[in-house]
């Protein structure tokens, strides 16, 4: 007797900053985004990467844009996964901080009829805050769940998903327009350290660190775990642009001390999350129970 053939297909972008060879598994399609250097323009994780970001960084490089992908690649994933399924759902980046949503939107509506059945879903998250909802999506979709269904739950998901970053420096922030230049400057001086959250789908400055980078890392950890209630407890992800294996393995530790997680997953930030942040950015990623 045949498999039963999966009604609804997933599709997720680079920047849910998931492993590949984890969504290739899970039978999710993976759209990418570009990042244009002084070099030239380069398809994210296929031909830069974050290592590369950072080395183009720190040469003293100023000019490093992304951009998401282009009405034709949405369309064409569209249209390759409804080969498989009778329908399909789209987990982007947060419409507040990309135009992924609203280009997926324009490729919907250039597919006529079959547009139909495809849904949108704005994350209102970046880089493994996604993740979350990517993963919850597929797991629903392999239980057999139609896209009304899944997207029912991600958009209740996503606002118990909690998403927070530690950045070593305002320097990407300012390149971003997040801070102006005088609070950049500021934080150089004085050694600040800007800890950002998703809210409602925008970036925000939640708090400041002051002192040693490493130092600044514990008290990141014990602020975001100690004392929070309601955490499901069955995964964390620390996400880091370029941070060393004994940073990643102080915040495991650090970790264990505030929260007992099932799971820890380490994961890499994509090349558009790191040219947005900067190297050494660390976060801190998990969900809150119902």
């Amino acid at each position: 007797m045949s498999e039963k053939k999966q009604k609804t297909g997933i599709v997720a972008e680079c920047v849910c900053d998931l492993p590949r060879e984890l969504l290739e598994g899970l039978g999710i399609q993976i759209l990418y985004f570009n990042i244009e250097t002084e070099t030239g323009t380069f398809t994210d994780s296929d031909e830069i990467t974050a290592e590369n970001v950072i080395s183009y960084m720190a040469a003293g490089k100023e000019m490093i844009l992304s951009s998401s992908p282009s009405i034709e690649l949405y369309e064409a994933a569209f249209r390759k996964s409804l080969k498989d399924h009778e329908e399909v759902i789209l987990i982007a980046i947060s419409s507040m901080i990309s135009k992924s949503v609203e280009t997926a939107k324009k490729a919907k509506e250039a597919m006529g009829d079959e547009g139909e059945k495809v849904t949108i879903i704005d994350s209102a998250h970046l880089s493994s805050g996604i993740g979350f909802l990517v993963l919850q999506g597929a797991k629903l979709a392999r239980e057999g769940a139609d896209a009304k269904t899944i997207t029912a739950e991600l958009e209740e998901m996503k606002d118990r998903v909690f998403t927070s970053f530690l950045t070593k420096n305002a320097v990407f922030l300012y390149k971003k327009g997040l801070v102006s230049k005088g609070v950049m400057i500021l934080c150089n001086i004085l050694k600040i350290h800007p800890v950002l959250i998703m809210k409602k789908g925008k970036v925000c400055l939640s708090h400041i660190y002051f002192g040693n980078y490493e130092a600044t890392m514990r008290r990141y950890v014990r602020d975001a775990l100690k004392g929070r209630k309601k955490i499901d407890p069955r995964l964390a992800f620390i996400t880091h642009a370029g941070c060393n294996l004994r940073m990643i393995a102080m915040m495991r530790s650090e970790i264990r001390k505030y929260f007992t997680f099932q799971e820890v997953k380490v994961t890499s930030a994509s090349a558009t999350i790191t040219c947005n942040c900067g190297p050494e950015t660390v976060g801190i990623l998990y969900v809150l129970q119902k």
